[in-house]
């Protein structure tokens, strides 16, 4: 089974509560472009959600030389340590991210620490079969 986030976009407001809570724990700094998932606003109403969905195609894996982008038990997952920072990764799938300084690319963990701090209740760590 496949674990991944899912986003209900009719409950999102645009708080950002989730990219706050997510860089965090994963990175222990409160920095929204440190964060696995992205809330953007093009305008007071229009918004839009990315984070990793754990796709089938997973390009990501193939763009990497250095294979630093890896499957383990049925989920697509970045090496720290291999990751060089070239941004290939991130260049065939824009729901991959850079860390601010370029030193590795991140991606949703589904370690659900979001999903319980959504205010409202906007998030979901789902499973697929593979």
């Amino acid at each position: 089974m496949t674990r991944y986030l899912f986003i209900h976009t009719d409950r999102c407001t645009g708080c950002r509560t989730c990219e706050a809570v997510c860089s965090m724990s994963n990175e222990k700094a409160l920095n929204p472009a440190k964060s696995r998932i992205r809330i953007l606003r093009s305008d007071v109403l229009e918004l839009s959600q990315k984070v990793c969905s754990q796709c089938e195609r997973r390009q990501c894996i193939a763009a990497c030389p250095e294979c630093a982008v890896y499957v383990k038990n049925d989920q697509v997952r970045i090496d720290k340590q291999l990751c060089t920072g070239c941004g290939e990764c991130v260049k065939v799938c824009d729901l991959l991210f850079m860390t601010p300084d370029g030193s590795h690319a991140v991606m949703c963990n589904q370690c659900s620490v979001c999903v319980s701090a959504c205010p409202e209740d906007a998030l979901e760590i789902k499973e697929r079969e593979c």
